[in-house]
């Protein structure tokens, strides 16, 4: 399993959802963290410009969790950047 790092504006966007959505969100990082390289790579340019063009994403409850990996099969770390609701990219 990879180690997970949460940025404090993931946690704030987090915490501003309704239980139900976070729970959602919370069940895809547990997937995320059994499998990182779970996400797309197909993220917005204009993601790509403010989280780096490194990112992965997964959908969650309308939402998309940007994260990026580090590290190797050992020992790796996913950082998870931000939630993103999906109608403000588009």
């Amino acid at each position: 399993m990879a180690r997970m790092i949460y940025a404090l504006p993931f946690l704030q966007d987090l915490s501003a959802l309704d239980e139900r959505r976070e729970a959602l969100v919370w069940e895809k990082l547990g997937l995320v963290e059994a499998f990182p390289g779970v996400g797309s790579s197909l993220v917005e340019p204009s993601l790509a410009r403010t989280f780096g063009g490194a990112i992965l994403k997964v959908s969650a409850a309308g939402y998309d969790i940007l994260y990026e990996r580090s590290g190797g099969p050992d020992n790796e770390t996913v950082h998870v950047l931000g939630l993103v609701p999906q109608r403000a990219v588009r």
